[in-house]
């Protein structure tokens, strides 16, 4: 009776777990060094879903544009299954903002959707000496904007890489600023535009 007991506490503790795993998005290489005028990969990748699902996105990609410039971004859209269409809120260099949502129901996503995916991946190509970050920009709402299951925004762990151009040095780079807890707070109040267009394709 123990044993039955000790395991059904086991698989409780590891339901639990898998339900409060977080969510990230990360970026891969975490550091990488060009030369000028080289090019280089930066993968975007969604994991730890769990329970979860993404069903929109309202994104916008941040880096120094006087290092670096982008060339290709290329769009893992199936991951959303039947999507409206992948749009770009501007393609400034250094800004780089893209918004998309299912058409597919929270049922069918859950059904098919992988708990880790590649999302994003950018070809950046190095235009003098320096270093920067490469991450999202830090408005909860139309910038970092992830939406799960029945229209909620996600709470997503987000990370950078750092891009090192010529004599550029990664280790010169600060860790990422925190932003304020205010930010969460706030998200609530306000319709993301992603989630909005989401909503609408559904009625």
């Amino acid at each position: 009776m123990k044993k039955v007991l000790a395991a059904l506490g086991t698989a409780a503790l590891l339901a639990c777990g898998s339900a409060n795993a977080t969510i990230s998005m990360s970026f891969t290489p975490s550091t990488s060094h060009l030369g000028i005028g080289d090019a280089g990969v930066i993968e975007a990748r969604v994991s730890g879903l769990g329970n979860e699902i993404l069903s929109a996105f309202d994104l916008n990609f941040r880096y120094n544009p006087t290092i670096l410039n982008w060339t290709l971004v290329e769009y893992f859209g199936a991951n959303l299954g039947n999507t409206i269409s992948l749009g770009n809120n501007g393609l400034t260099n250094g800004d780089l903002g893209f918004d998309d949502s299912s058409l597919d129901d929270d049922a069918t996503l859950a059904a098919n959707q992988l708990d880790d995916f590649l999302l994003f991946r950018f070809t950046l190509v190095g235009l003098q000496d320096g270093v920067t970050n490469f991450t999202l920009g830090s408005d909860l709402d139309f910038e970092r904007n992830f939406v799960g299951l029945n229209f909620t925004s996600l709470d997503v762990q987000v990370g950078s890489a750092c891009i090192a151009v010529g004599t550029g040095n990664c280790a010169t780079v600060p860790e990422p600023a925190t932003y304020g807890l205010v930010g969460l707070a706030l998200a609530g109040a306000f319709v993301p535009g992603a989630l909005r267009r989401r909503r609408e394709q559904g009625k």
